[in-house]
């Protein structure tokens, strides 16, 4: 009888498709990365539904995009009635793991009375909950938190617990760093020992799960989700100078994309105006460095694969939650500018029994990860899931995937601001609520967003044909976790 598929779900939090070596950037060294895509499939045209991390993570989770799921923005706790991939896999009869950031709920405090809750990094210091806890999780079995980023996850939750076990000296040294050199925007060296970094706490743990399932042969889907490459960009030594910044790919379009952009791509450009040429390269060199630190735990985890066999039965999915603007038209982090360095993120499938060394242009969203999922397993997809199931694509590389790819961004920082974006094979449209202006963009232009179509009278016809196929996707994607079970 063929062993069960199991299933290593990979993530990053803000790392951008053109930061890895497979992802055609010539200065980052990402080996195992491109390990991983020499034995199946990358996706140049993966997209998130939500461009910052707790509504996108749940679409990953849930497969369903976020005015379903209902956490469409920061600071918004899942709904712990809604069913995840680990629910539907524990009813499988699989083992189901999270290790490292959840961020299904909030991290920060609450405004009032004391800050209760797994994911609140002050609930753990004030000793509000229980260290000895490891689930479940939003239906995960087990649970390993990592909370927050840089330094701050070092004394939080179950990554504090291992740090104290290995590395307490570290906990000495949590807030002791060394300031940039230039001066950088969140830039700064941690002096504590490299190796109680968050990414080596990944590499640990998730190599032990691992391990333990080899030896029990109990079929499992394992959820290891990196905090890095997020901002601070605080890379313990050596990996802060690992990269020249003379050597960095600097960013595709200057602020001079800005001429025919909406006015807030403007205002918050002026927030960032005053950073330098060598600030920005230091911050690009800085991300190298913190994926690189990633990019050894990840082989560490495909060595474990490797070494007891189960390469040869689980499905490795790698992915982030979203990207990082990076300097992009001047613009830092995320939100509601939606440039492709934000919203196109790495996404490599390796499927046993699948191609090896393909790449596909197929459009993917975040959705399409859980219902994917299931149909290589063998296993039905439930109809409350919004992601479009394409195993084929994710196995071999062939076919188109879906028409379109969709975006979705409400933004509370920003008053009334609510934003749908459409992708298509060429094109892409971005329609604010109750606005004039929009965006428009032919992503077969050498600069793909380097000149807004949106007000121009040539291209009338095809932005009217996008917006009705926005309208048509927010029909299609009504919520169905309730649907009648008869006619009366």
């Amino acid at each position: 009888m063929p062993k069960p598929t199991n299933v290593l779900l990979i993530t990053t939090d803000q790392m951008r498709r053109d930061h890895m070596g497979c992802g055609g950037n010539p200065v980052i060294r990402t080996p195992n990365l491109d390990r991983l895509a020499a034995g199946g499939v990358v996706f140049d045209r993966a997209y998130v539904n939500n461009p910052v991390c707790m509504p996108n993570r749940c679409t990953i989770a849930t497969g369903r995009v976020p005015a379903n799921h209902r956490c469409w923005a920061n600071g918004i706790d899942l709904p712990e009635e809604e069913r995840t991939v680990a629910d539907e896999l524990n009813d499988a009869g699989y083992h189901t793991a999270l290790l490292g950031k959840a961020h299904f709920q909030g991290h920060a405090s609450q405004h009032v009375g004391e800050p209760h809750g797994l994911e609140r990094g002050q609930a753990w210091e004030r000793g509000l909950n229980d260290y000895n806890w490891t689930g479940p999780f939003y239906g995960f079995q087990y649970v390993q938190l990592s909370i927050g980023h840089g330094y701050a996850n070092l004394s939080r939750a179950h990554q504090y617990l291992w740090t104290l076990e290995h590395y307490p000296e570290a906990l000495d040294r949590q807030f002791d760093w060394d300031p940039s050199p230039t001066g950088c925007f969140e830039a700064m060296t941690p002096r504590y020992d490299h190796r109680a970094h968050s990414s080596n706490f990944l590499g640990h743990v998730g190599s032990d799960y691992l391990r333990a399932r080899a030896t029990d042969g109990q079929p499992f889907m394992a959820w290891v989700s990196f905090p890095d490459p997020h901002h601070p960009f605080s890379p313990p030594r050596p990996y802060d100078t690992m990269y020249d910044p003379a050597d960095v790919v600097m960013p595709r379009l200057g602020p001079e994309a800005l001429a025919d952009k909406p006015p807030h791509f403007l205002a918050r450009q002026q927030l960032h105006r005053d950073m330098t040429e060598a600030q920005v390269r230091e911050m690009i060199a800085r991300t190298y460095g913190m994926i690189s630190l990633v990019d050894e735990n990840i082989g560490k985890l495909l060595d474990v694969l490797d070494a007891t066999g189960l390469a040869d039965n689980t499905v490795v999915i790698f992915t982030a939650d979203h990207g990082d603007l990076m300097a992009d038209a001047g613009l830092l982090l995320k939100g509601p500018w939606l440039l492709e360095g934000l919203i196109n993120v790495p996404m490599i499938w390796r499927v046993p029994g699948g191609s090896a060394q393909a790449r596909s242009a197929a459009l993917m969203n975040s959705a399409d990860i859980t219902p994917t999922i299931l149909q290589l397993l063998g296993l039905p997809v439930p109809r409350a899931m919004d992601g479009l199931a394409m195993p084929n694509v994710a196995a071999t590389g062939a076919g188109t995937g879906r028409d379109a790819a969709f975006v979705e961004y409400k933004a509370p920082e920003h008053g009334t601001m609510n934003l749908r974006t459409v992708i298509t094979a060429d094109r892409k449209l971005t329609c604010y609520q109750g606005e004039s202006f929009g965006e428009l963009y032919d992503m077969t232009a050498p600069a793909p967003e380097a000149v807004n179509h949106w007000s121009d009278p040539a291209w009338t016809d095809q932005r009217r044909a996008l917006l009705r196929r926005l309208l048509d996707e927010a029909v299609e994607t009504h919520d169905e976790r309730l649907w009648p079970t008869c006619h009366a």
